[in-house]
């Protein structure tokens, strides 16, 4: 198909473009922003969507343009349709005039925009801006980045700022390059704002160098979207030569705004932003800006504020985002503008009747494809990182092998130029409001997608043994994976491979949201699926949901196995070990909620159903499961039994890393009971051997142990040192559980310390870390610690808070004697601080009582003996 540009007849494009405006019901508007003079009788409605085209309207309007414009070929400039993908686009806002000879001083100070009221979390590099400006008198300071981040408001700000204004006065000149098309225009564009005396038959370039050369002060000349002029057709040589003239006039000081990571021409420009050009908004400032725009509409609440965050979280912080979402909260409640962004995208981010740079986020995105003629190859490419969330990670490496084509590494130069993506980490990267609206209007092909799918396939397969650095390396690519795979089994392709990877996966708890979301798929959509595949998906479902706590999901889950087989009968080896895992699970979900009597029940049934199906593996991990939950009981003679023969059963089948885990949980009992030279011997060996073994999960666990162990010694900077490598490695796994642990242990530590402040910051953040993964018994523990803490810093008000709330949750769990015990007894010498001796005594005798019940808990019982012998002391003085 011809572009207009192709076309012979200048009322032929016309009424081409007429008949594709009038499709589209946009044609009025389209011709109002093009004509801004056009005649009043001209209905510029935006609902007039039924008018009646007549061929002497059509020539009405072309005469128009002729008038307005002169010459029909500048009008092509202002208008094309955009041929990509077959897809037709109008373009409005290329902002260059018609005849750029007939620019005017008042179309310059009309396209200037005002310094922006509105301007958050940008001081920072305002203030570099105008350092390198006035106090290091660097001449070229460069503003760049993608469309939308900001950069003319940033080039304000900075030309407005005191100390420039102080140094330059007057002599301030801003250029909206949008305007110019090439040298001689922004020549022109210049002697406009300088206002500088034209006589007939002067050179231009002459009165503009006279008057630059012979400034008695420093001037400022701000040139903003410089890409139009540098990318226009084939003006790039003038402008090169002009702009490096002028930058070669020594008073002269300019500032560059343009879309693309590099200043033009050969400028030793001074570059604000990091290497990819002027970052997104931080979090908080961005929020501030959303609420400033939003203004007055906005009724603040925790639903509203956890709503704005993620919606500025899904746009990623981009300056023009923010504003144009929150216009809508001015006429729109936010949840639906929140439901609209989920629905439509960058449809939403848009204002105004007629889209522009400045108004609309989709056309600036389009403008940057017009500008740097992103089309064929180099397009493809874009829609192929479009449809990526994670982008391309170590893009030199991998995208041969992700996106097929020719001279990928040309496109890639070209794309970066244009700032629609960027170069972060190693990584191709692209900002969501333009992967959305990338991906909408040129969506990636099947063909690519089953080539990313054949990458992802081998990626998993290849992973490294050792889980963190498989964990490592899967991190920045598992995103990409989630999109592809659930693209797949949508369509239908691919089931089999996407099983292989949701079971590969499963192994990372880090990333079981992603997993789970894959599992729902497949089960929905695979009505195929082998029935060994359902059942496996369905039970490491169930595990997931244990993870995160949610307990009757998990539940649920399980049972929608275990009812499905008959175990009233004779059942296969099969049956008897799907019945034994999902036992397995139950039991998991009872411990974790410290029902431990529920917990036992169901790891006996376990047991049987495992040795019915012969599998030695399984029954010696549940007789490891039977020890742990006698260990947090405190039964610690029947745990050491268990996890001894646990011990025996692995060496007998050669599992030697289950061995070594039963030889840790030993290590664990002895530190329990104090003996802790036997103690770190024992988890000593076992890291040893689980580092072997590359199994990172239970070397960190060493690791806390060890350093539990240290804080019991008082070696109180070699056990922060090794809690807190701990923490940061639970952190790479996943477990919240091991995080919260570690946040708990810490604070004990800086109690230990008389370090009070930070102890109970770590108690608090652990408390909630518990809470959020259902672990109640635990949160229980941290109010204890917080009783303990306040108390000695003399809060005693506090502290009677937090020992009662402890207490209360701990009702639900009389198994619990060793925790309960402990809060009673520190809630008995709150009592006696404060002197309330009647209370404290009954504290000491009802810990004394529950410790005495549990029967292996002697020295506690000693210790509350002590602690009423004390009591008796302090009465009789």
């Amino acid at each position: 198909m011809d572009s207009w540009m192709e076309r012979n007849s200048a009322f032929g494009a016309i009424g081409s473009v007429v008949q594709r405006l009038d499709k589209l019901h946009v044609f009025n508007s389209y011709i109002a922003f093009l004509l801004p003079s056009a005649p009043d009788n001209f209905d510029r409605s935006e609902d007039s969507q039924n008018n009646d085209f007549t061929k002497a309207n059509i020539t009405n309007v072309v005469g128009n343009i002729i008038n307005y414009h002169n010459q029909l070929s500048s009008v092509a400039k202002e208008v094309s349709v955009d041929m990509f993908a077959g897809n037709q686009t109008i373009k409005g806002d290329s902002g260059l005039s018609s005849d750029t000879k007939k620019i005017t001083a008042d179309m310059i100070a009309s396209a200037t925009p005002a310094v922006p009221i509105v301007f958050k979390g940008r001081e920072e590099l305002v203030e570099q801006g105008v350092a390198i400006l006035c106090q290091q008198a660097l001449r070229f300071l460069a503003i760049l980045g993608a469309g939308g981040m900001g950069k003319t408001s940033l080039a304000l700000h900075i030309m407005d700022s005191d100390l420039v204004q102080k140094k330059f006065g007057e002599r301030c000149y801003f250029m909206p390059c949008e305007l110019f098309a090439d040298a001689e225009s922004l020549v022109q564009g210049l002697i406009h704002v300088m206002e500088l005396t034209m006589q007939e038959n002067q050179s231009k370039q002459k009165i503009l160098f006279n008057h630059l050369q012979s400034a008695h002060g420093d001037l400022l000349i701000v040139f903003d979207n410089f890409e139009t002029p540098w990318n226009h057709g084939n003006s790039r040589i003038g402008v090169k030569n002009i702009l490096e003239k002028i930058a070669k006039c020594r008073k002269v000081f300019l500032i560059i705004t343009m879309r693309g990571p590099d200043g033009p021409g050969d400028i030793p420009w001074e570059r604000l932003g990091d290497q990819s050009g002027i970052p997104t908004l931080s979090p908080v400032p961005a929020k501030e800006a959303f609420k400033a725009f939003a203004g007055n509409k906005l009724q603040s609440s925790d639903e509203s504020e956890s709503q704005i965050d993620s919606l500025l979280y899904q746009i990623e912080y981009v300056p023009l985002a923010i504003r144009l979402s929150a216009q809508h909260v001015k006429k729109i409640p936010l949840e639906a503008l929140i439901n609209m962004w989920v629905k439509d995208k960058t449809s939403v981010l848009t204002e105004g009747r007629v889209p522009g740079r400045l108004t609309s986020v989709s056309f600036s995105i389009d403008l940057s494809l017009q500008i740097f003629k992103i089309e064929g190859k180099t397009l493809n490419l874009l829609s192929a990182i479009s449809f990526l969330p994670d982008g391309i990670p170590f893009w030199v490496k991998h995208l041969p092998q992700m996106v097929l084509g020719e001279a990928l590494n040309f496109n890639v130069s070209t794309l970066l130029d244009s700032s629609l993506i960027y170069d972060q980490d190693e990584g191709l990267k692209m900002l969501a409001p333009v992967r959305e609206h990338v991906h909408s209007k040129y969506p990636i092909t099947q063909v690519d997608v089953d080539q990313l799918e054949m990458f992802y396939g081998l990626f998993f397969k290849n992973l490294p043994r050792n889980k963190m650095e498989a964990q490592h390396k899967l991190h920045p690519h598992i995103n990409n994976s989630k999109k592809i795979y659930k693209a797949q089994i949508s369509s239908g392709h691919s089931k089999s491979s996407c099983v292989s990877v949701v079971n590969i996966l499963y192994s990372f708890q880090r990333f079981d949201s992603v997993s789970m979301s894959l599992i729902d798929l497949i089960l929905e959509k695979n009505k195929k699926i082998k029935k060994g595949n359902e059942v496996k998906l369905k039970l490491r479902k169930a595990k997931m949901l244990r993870r995160m706590g949610k307990f009757q999901d998990a539940k649920a889950q399980v049972m929608s196995v275990k009812d499905c087989i008959n175990d009233e009968g004779n059942i296969s080896q099969s049956e008897a070990d799907i019945l034994g895992r999902c036992f397995n699970i139950l039991q998991d979900i009872y411990y974790t909620q410290a029902q431990y009597e529920k917990a036992i029940n169901m790891n006996l049934q376990a047991q049987k159903y495992f040795k019915q199906s012969n599998n030695q593996q399984a029954q010696a991990n549940s007789m490891s499961w039977l020890g742990d939950i006698y260990y947090m009981q405190a039964k610690y003679k029947e745990a050491s039994e268990m996890f001894s023969k646990a011990q025996q059963l692995f060496q007998q089948i050669e599992n030697e890393l289950g061995a070594a885990e039963c030889l840790k949980r030993l290590g664990d009992i002895y530190r329990m009971q104090g003996r802790n030279n036997e103690a770190i011997k024992t988890i000593s060996d076992a890291q040893k051997q689980f580092q072997t073994f590359e199994n990172q999960v239970q070397a960190v666990e060493c690791l806390w142990s060890l350093g539990e162990l240290y804080r019991k010694q008082q070696k109180y900077d070699e056990a922060t040192e090794m809690i807190m490598k701990a923490q940061t490695q639970f952190e790479e796994i996943g477990s919240k559980e091991g995080v919260a642990l570690c946040l708990l242990t810490l604070g004990r530590i800086y109690m230990d310390q008389t370090q009070y402040d930070d102890a109970i910051g770590m108690f608090s953040n652990a408390q909630m870390q518990y809470q959020n993964i259902g672990r109640i018994v635990n949160v229980a523990e941290c109010y204890q610690d917080l009783g303990i803490t306040h108390r000695l810093q003399g809060q005693y008000e506090k502290a009677k808070e937090a020992f009662t709330e402890a207490l209360e949750l701990l009702k639900e769990f009389p198994g619990e004697k060793y925790k309960i015990g402990w809060t009673l007894l520190g809630f008995g010498h709150f009592f006696f601080d404060v002197k309330d001796f009647a209370e404290a005594r009954q504290k000491y005798e009802e810990a004394r009582i529950v410790f005495d019940s549990h029967g292996q808990l002697g020295r506690e019982v000693h210790y509350c003996s002590q602690a009423l012998a004390e009591l008796d002391k302090a009465i009789q003085q």
